[in-house]
């Protein structure tokens, strides 16, 4: 169905009349409501209140538990660090002695060269790992690196 000057013309005086969307299409006929709508918009036609009223209550609460939210994420992220008898004390509570860094968890029996592949079932009293030489800037071997390291293909997407 085309829009044609007479449908349009139509179109303008049922929605200025003050009818429905759906009203104006089903005397228009061959076309949705939607239609209607985006005809409407597209013409520039005055825009209509929803005729959906809600009861007034529940939009306000839902509003201050928002504010509540929003207020409460403001206020942690503006909390700094204290000193109280000698300890640091950090935001989330816990207790600091020193600012030491604490250092990464050491590999399990492998250093940064051995490939970390599993091998086996890590409840087994055989579990251990690949342990060859891994490819530069990676944990696994170039093995394991094929088998760990998909690269998607691009004429795919």
């Amino acid at each position: 169905m085309s829009w044609t000057d007479e449908r349009v013309s139509m179109l303008r005086d049922l929605w200025a009349k003050g009818l429905s969307a759906s009203q104006i299409a089903m005397q228009l006929g061959g076309v949705t409501r939607n239609a209607v709508i985006g005809k409407a918009h597209r013409l520039g036609l005055e825009s209509r209140p929803s005729p959906i009223r809600g009861n007034g209550t529940g939009s306000r609460r839902r509003n201050r538990a928002i504010d509540r939210a929003l207020e409460a994420k403001a206020l942690r992220g503006t909390m700094a660090d204290e000193e109280i008898g000698g300890e640091k004390i950090v935001p989330d509570g816990r207790r600091r002695v020193d600012d030491t860094p604490i250092p990464p968890l050491a590999r399990r029996g492998g250093d940064v060269s051995e490939c970390l592949w599993p091998i086996g079932d890590p409840g087994d009293a055989d579990f251990g790992f690949c342990k060859a030489d891994t490819v530069p800037g990676r944990p696994y071997c170039a093995e394991h690196c094929a088998v760990a390291y998909i690269r998607k293909d691009k004429s795919a997407a």
